[in-house]
């Protein structure tokens, strides 16, 4: 009587080998040595392997590589692989983009439309250049080729829903989303010193700011506008329908001239920095309570400038990026 024998199953590492027909062995040191950035375990080196497969990504042409990532590891797809994905999804009917330019003619936002063939209206998505830009060599040399990127991946994900994977700009900013613990001189747009505190930031903006300290009622940021025991007209209240959160043409105009102070303070020494926040809190220019928030994380960019964290250029393109202006637009 015939005996079956059942077949034996190929492991993850076999499979994925002989797709580039290659020898298993050979294949699992030429990703450990090209694709993967540092030291890996076995089981990430399976996860990262798993995703690949998912996806059919080829990791030898650097479609898709990965970082060793507190104790997990991130698979990181490049342009190149998320065309691909795109490309050859089934259902995938085209693609379009839109560009749109501000009143000083520069590129404001990228629309990319993605068309299935199973839905009667196209995915689209909208990338603004004030939110994604960032100083580093490849948005300032391609920005607009970069905002591009933006677009199409991020629609990409909603009209096709890939996940557990990131590009590599992506990437970059959640690396900077990393707890820092650090003294700051003083509250720059008031008078009262912060205690040390865990900050996180994200392309210069603060996240985590404390809403617990108190800021005194002359100072930009403050919440009281209290005038006779009475609270001032100008002055937050709790009503949602009252609250501003956006810039508005007056803030703009305020932050331009906050940015203009602090360009031209821009030096060796921080608490030049902050006297003149100081200055200009004094002036009495009229801010609204989103604006103060800006106003404080601009502060901290062009002190970050006088300790050598960032390049005053980078302070100035950060600074203007938050106040929605144009860095033509603030004075020498």
């Amino acid at each position: 009587m015939n005996q079956i024998v059942p077949a034996q199953k190929r492991s993850l590492v076999d499979s994925m080998a002989s797709r580039y027909d290659m020898e298993p062995a050979a294949f699992v040191s030429a990703i450990k040595a090209t694709v993967i950035k540092g030291d890996c375990s076995n089981e990430q080196f399976a996860a990262f392997l798993m995703v690949a497969k998912e996806y059919k990504l080829n990791p030898l042409t650097k479609e898709i590589y990965a970082f060793p990532d507190r104790g997990g590891i991130q698979p990181i797809v490049s342009i190149d692989g998320w065309m691909n994905l795109i490309n050859s999804h089934p259902q995938f009917d085209g693609m379009e983009f839109q560009d749109s330019n501000g009143d000083d003619g520069k590129l404001y936002s990228i629309e990319c439309r993605i068309y299935r063939k199973d839905r009667a209206r196209p995915v689209s998505v909208i990338e603004y250049m004030s939110e994604c830009f960032r100083p580093t060599e490849p948005w300032k040399k391609w920005p607009n080729r970069m905002l591009r990127h933006k677009a199409a991946i991020q629609a990409a994900r909603y009209a096709f829903g890939f996940s557990g994977i990131m590009e590599p700009d992506e990437y970059d900013r959640m690396k900077d989303v990393s707890p820092q613990v650090k003294t700051v001189i003083a509250d720059p747009l008031s008078d009262d010193p912060i205690t040390p505190q865990e900050t996180v930031t994200v392309d210069g903006e603060i996240l985590n700011e404390t809403s617990e300290q108190e800021i005194p009622a002359d100072s930009p940021l403050s919440d009281a506008g209290v005038e006779g025991g009475e609270q001032s007209p100008s002055a937050t209240t709790l009503d949602n329908s009252s609250a501003v959160d956006h810039l508005t043409d007056q803030d703009k105009v305020s932050l331009r001239e906050l940015i203009t102070r602090l360009k031209s303070a821009v030096g060796d020494d921080p608490e030049i920095i902050t006297a003149t926040a100081h200055s200009f809190n004094a002036a009495g220019f009229a801010l609204s309570d989103f604006a103060k928030a800006k106003a404080r994380t601009i502060t901290k960019h062009f002190i970050s400038a006088c300790t050598g964290e960032l390049e005053a250029t980078d302070a100035i393109a950060l600074a203007c990026g938050i106040a929605q202006i144009d860095e033509s637009m603030v004075q020498a």
